[in-house]
């Protein structure tokens, strides 16, 4: 499997400048093969085939020919950059293809130009790079020299980058991606691991998660205990939804581009740093703990986003919050992500699960209520089963997956305890048991 370090790197200024110099050139690429390929379409749209990689690819010596400047981007980082811009075209394309098909309306834009004021990410794969005692060799392009007979010679340039903030670097990696962000240069090093391998033969041990807003996992194990896990992502975004919303209210009162408009800007993209940083931080501690635990087989539902927005008339400005809650700062995917890896990395298997009816259906019997999104407690006219609506979406959950191993099927009866994990300020994780009272 691959795994990706991210490290921060620490350039001179001079190598500094060298990196923008190479993104402008990489840039100003992007934009030359994205206006040919549009105007080859104007001109011969349904007369001739269109542009593709491996015409622009074939063109690129010619182009270092007549313009000396491109000689400064190292070949394979240029191949990447045309490579980019065929990726956009055919994810543009297919969105159309889609719209049509579907009938809607068409809403996908092709490729757009791009700004030289952002840095375009450069792309080493498999060679151009070396990792080095704690340092990263890039290679840029040919450049003149003259020996010491006076002889002109050409070489390739090569800058030594000190890497000022790693854990362990990875001895086999076989692609690097250069970023920038807030005036800091970090290298992406992808590298191939291979998976913990588990000798222990004993039952496989397996939970199912209904993902949730309020409580952000709730899940229930073959072991017969249900287990909740209380994030601070909710208590963390409300914090940081105020104060973001606080500086846009001032910066929409100024006039842009003027000296406080920059400063409130820069104060803005402070405060979705620091949003995303507790929030990844909350996500692995999640995933880790997850992964690290005795579960063989995790499952997890995927709900849908777009069927639970919320326009009820009735709750007026909830509705805004409501929809804030689930379609901004609701990272379960990204938290799907990362718990799939670590998972994946220790030898364990996350399986999704299909949400639907799983709220509805009840545990014991399979009769079905339709529940209001505001009622929490589910209650079962048929056999009189009363439990959170969350913990018996789990159990619903539990048995789809454990339906395909041949293990004996649950319900309420067969869990007697519940465990809730919550982390402190601290950053530990604690936790409490609570025995259920039969019904």
């Amino acid at each position: 499997m691959l795994m990706t370090e991210k490290v921060l790197l620490d350039p001179t200024s001079d190598q500094g400048k060298w990196l923008w110099v190479m993104s402008s050139i990489a840039t100003l690429l992007y934009n030359i093969a994205l206006e040919q390929r549009k105007g080859w379409w104007l001109r011969y749209h349904n007369l001739k085939p269109g542009i593709n990689y491996k015409y622009q690819n074939a063109e690129l010596v010619d182009l270092k020919e007549g313009f000396p400047e491109f000689n400064c981007l190292y070949s394979l980082v240029a191949q990447e950059v045309l490579r980019l811009l065929q990726k956009n075209f055919r994810s543009f394309f297919q969105r159309l293809k889609n719209e049509k098909k579907n009938g809607v309306a068409v809403r996908a834009r092709s490729p757009r130009f791009k700004s030289s004021k952002y840095f375009f990410t450069l792309s080493y794969l498999q060679s151009g790079f070396a990792l080095k005692g704690g340092k990263l060799v890039l290679s840029g392009g040919m450049e003149e020299y003259t020996d010491k007979k006076g002889r002109a010679k050409s070489r390739q340039h090569k800058e030594v980058i000190l890497i000022s903030g790693f854990r362990k670097l990875p001895d086999n990696a076989h692609s690097v991606t250069i970023t920038h962000d807030e005036d800091k240069f970090y290298a992406n090093l992808t590298y191939e691991v291979e998976p913990l391998k588990v000798d222990i033969v004993r039952p496989l041990k397996i939970i199912a998660f209904d993902p949730g807003v309020k409580t952000f996992l709730t899940g229930a194990d073959n072991s017969g205990r249900l287990i909740e896990f209380q994030s601070l992502i909710k208590r963390s975004t409300k914090y940081f939804d105020k104060e973001i919303d606080r500086i846009k209210s001032l910066r929409d009162r100024c006039k842009r581009g003027s000296r406080r408009w920059k400063r409130l800007s820069k104060t803005l993209h402070v405060l979705y740093q620091q949003r995303n940083a507790q929030v990844n931080d909350e996500l692995h501690s999640i995933a880790k703990m997850l992964a690290e635990g005795e579960w063989d087989i995790v499952g997890v539902g995927n709900p849908d986003k777009i069927g639970m927005v919320s326009d009820d008339p009735k709750k007026g400005h909830g509705n805004q919050n409501i929809n804030r809650a689930v379609q901004n700062n609701w990272p379960l995917k990204k938290w799907i992500g990362f718990v799939d890896y670590k998972l994946e990395y220790r030898g364990k298997t996350l399986i999704p699960v299909d949400e639907r009816y799983t709220t509805q259906e009840c545990n014991h019997c399979g009769h079905r209520v339709k529940l209001d999104p505001s009622v929490r407690v589910y209650q079962c006219p048929k056999c009189g089963v009363v439990l959170g609506r969350d913990e018996n979406a789990a159990i619903n959950m539990l048995n789809r997956v454990i339906a395909g191993i041949s293990q004996q099927k649950r319900n309420y009866k067969d869990f007697s305890v519940r465990i809730a994990f919550h982390r402190t300020l601290s950053g530990k994780w604690s936790h409490k048991e609570k025995l259920i009272q039969p019904a």
